[in-house]
């Protein structure tokens, strides 16, 4: 009977956290990152002490938010891309699909500040990133030059830029897909920030 119990007392919880981030998650979506705690507490129908049970900050919940975006929107992406026998279809679908995650979503993009809340998200698919850029770089479709993290700030840049030029993205998507190739690559990019430990 214990044991039942405390399974049972595990699903609780677990349908609690779940019930929290869902409903955090429609909250941003319709009212930004500073939506009431309170207000999500009562969506979820639980009690501001379950919530900080689970949630002791803000900002736990809001990377707890993100990570349940990424892993519905992105993860997918990223499993189809890798098993595609085209090498440089891959990557534009990457390019192109992770930037509609986001640009679809804007107050999911507000989420991402590039530093604790991104970064334990971003390292779980860095290595499935990097074997989509590798195959596309060996196959000859890609400069030799570009790293996982150029790919993600490109990114960044599309769905920022999205933000301005509304639904005209795909055009500066496509210049930058045409900018990866290796016959774009007249000069080396400069070096990486981020290899040398200035980027964070």
């Amino acid at each position: 009977m214990v044991e039942n119990r405390g399974g049972h007392l595990r699903a609780d919880a677990q349908r609690n956290r779940a019930a929290i981030v869902a409903a955090a998650r429609a909250a941003v979506e319709e009212s930004g990152d500073e939506v009431s705690l309170d207000r999500i507490a009562q969506a979820a129908q639980v009690t501001a002490r379950t919530l900080f049970r689970h949630f002791p900050s803000r900002q736990d919940l809001l990377a707890a938010i993100l990570d349940d975006y990424v892993t519905e929107r992105v993860e997918p992406v990223l499993r189809r891309a890798a098993a595609d026998s085209d090498p440089s279809r891959a990557l534009a679908t990457v390019l192109r699909e992770c930037t509609a995650a986001f640009v679809d979503h804007p107050p999911m993009f507000e989420l991402v500040d590039g530093g604790a809340r991104t970064g334990e998200i971003t390292s779980r698919y860095r290595g499935t990133l990097a074997e989509i850029l590798a195959r596309a770089q060996a196959a000859g479709s890609v400069r030799a030059d570009l790293t996982p993290d150029d790919v993600l700030c490109l990114i960044t840049m599309l769905v920022a830029s999205a933000g301005h030029v509304g639904g005209d993205w795909p055009r500066h998507l496509a210049l930058i897909v045409d900018g990866m190739s290796p016959r774009a690559a007249s000069t080396p990019l400069p070096p990486s920030g981020r290899a040398h430990g200035t980027l964070s």
